[in-house]
């Protein structure tokens, strides 16, 4: 009897040992994956560092943590990716998709001429994953912020929850479904106005088309652009105050970099959104007076005996206009080369 015990518990600690062992063999080779991607992007020009790495995940899935993680493109536009301290999981069956979660600061930089942008970002609780095909291209993103501080050029703002999903639509044109949702989102103080500081929702869904290609942010909006590029929102969703906007409709740019595109749907709480963009500098209190009178003729009162105002919604020639109500001017998202 004892002996049957001394095998059975020679049986189950070999067991152990060896299934270590695949572990332990598994994991070398997800840190010899490391390793050679780093040194691939040293072969393209790039730079991927950080201060060191520690395995981790035994015995359900194999972990890595890395910290002060950085990997830029010094040419063109001179983009960094920073991160104080991600880690990566891999389940030991499939290595085709990744989850992280991420701590500390999350930033991304570039160079706009003489001129860095930088937008930082430290979530409470920080997960992302990434989906790969056969041949190590990526199919889907998917990052979920919570608690999340802004800095650097969104500094003052803070979300309660940040998701964004991305994924492979096509490749010809090519093509992302987006799906990005922002809750309980707050503005700095500068920013408080009649609706108030706290956006509690904006949601959009949609399909963008078009190449992303050129060594600056401007070269590959004006390629996107003249390729024919457009985003396609299937929801748009924004709930700010009294303000309750939804519908759908498309975006693109022109050629002073300024939004281009049509929405429809419906609007409650117009008169509050006018009187915020007043106290915000956006418009005049007698085009604001004007505007509303114009805009009160439009109303309608939905099944739900709610007064809605009908969109559409325009943004044309620098100009965004409600039922061709002129509301105020539009700034380029960026400023075109000479």
């Amino acid at each position: 009897m004892r002996l049957r015990f001394v095998f059975l518990a020679g049986a189950i600690l070999g067991g152990l040992l060896g299934y270590y062992a695949l572990w332990s063999h598994l994991m070398g080779r997800v840190e010899a994956g490391l390793l050679a991607f780093q040194a691939q992007q040293q072969l393209q020009g790039r730079s991927f560092s950080y201060r060191g790495w520690q395995r981790g995940g035994f015995p359900y899935r194999l972990s890595l943590r890395l910290d002060g993680v950085s990997w830029s493109e010094p040419r063109g536009a001179g983009w960094k990716i920073e991160s104080e301290t991600l880690v990566a999981h891999q389940q030991l069956w499939s290595s085709q998709h990744i989850v992280f979660e991420l701590f500390g600061a999350q930033s991304l930089a570039w160079r706009d001429g003489g001129t860095e942008h930088k937008f930082s970002a430290t979530p409470e609780r920080g997960r992302a994953s990434l989906v790969l095909d056969g041949a190590d291209r990526w199919l889907r993103i998917a990052a979920d912020l919570q608690g999340v501080r802004f800095g650097q050029a969104l500094a003052g703002y803070e979300a309660g929850r940040l998701q964004l999903h991305l994924r492979q639509a096509g490749n010809v044109p090519p093509a992302l479904d987006v799906a990005v949702q922002i809750t309980d989102l707050d503005l700095p103080a500068a920013l408080d106005g009649p609706l108030g500081r706290r956006i509690a929702e904006l949601n959009l869904i949609g399909k963008q088309t078009g190449p992303w290609l050129g060594a600056s942010p401007q070269a590959a909006l004006a390629a996107w652009r003249d390729a024919g590029g457009i985003v396609e929102f299937s929801n748009i969703l924004l709930h700010w105050g009294a303000v309750h906007l939804s519908g759908d409709g498309s975006l693109t740019v022109d050629k002073q970099f300024r939004p281009l595109g049509a929405m429809g749907g419906r609007l409650l709480g117009a008169a509050a959104g006018i009187d915020a963009l007043v106290a915000a500098g956006r418009m005049k209190p007698a085009e604001a007076v004007a505007a509303k009178a114009t805009l009160a003729k439009l109303h309608k009162t939905d099944d739900k005996g709610e007064t809605v105002l009908p969109l559409p919604l325009t943004a044309q020639n620098g100009l965004l206009s409600i039922a061709n109500v002129p509301l105020f001017t539009l700034a380029p998202l960026l400023t075109p080369k000479p």
